[in-house]
C-alpha cells in the first residue's frame, strides 16, 4: 500500500502519524493543565471568601468579648425571639416566589 504512495503522500502521512501520536501523548497533558488552572482559580476564590468568613467572625467575637449592647440586643432579637418587657412582636410572611 506504501508502495503506491508518492513522496509527498507519505511525507504527509508521516506528518499525520506524527501529528496523530503527538497528541494522544500530549492530548491529556494539557487537559490536566487546563483543569488545574481551573482547579487554582476556584480555590483561590474559595480562599478570598473564608478570609472575609475569618474576618468576620473575628469581630463577632470581639463584639461578644466586650459585651457591647447593641450588639447584644441585636443578637436577642434576631436569633432568639426575644422582645422587651411590654413590646409586641409582629411577623410577616415573606410572599416572593422565589
Amino acid at each position: 500500500m506504501l508502495k503506491n504512495l508518492s513522496a509527498k503522500q507519505k511525507a504527509l502521512l508521516i506528518s499525520i502519524l506524527i501529528i496523530a501520536a503527538g497528541s494522544l501523548l500530549l492530548g491529556g497533558s494539557v487537559l490536566n493543565l487546563v483543569h488545574n488552572k481551573w482547579e487554582v482559580h476556584r480555590l483561590t476564590k474559595k480562599s478570598r471568601e473564608l478570609d472575609t468568613r475569618y474576618q468576620q467572625l473575628l469581630e463577632e467575637k470581639k463584639l461578644l468579648e466586650n459585651q457591647d449592647p447593641k450588639y447584644m440586643e441585636m443578637l436577642a432579637r434576631t436569633r432568639y425571639d426575644m422582645v422587651k418587657p411590654g413590646e409586641l412582636e409582629f411577623r410577616f410572611k415573606n410572599n416572593d416566589k422565589h
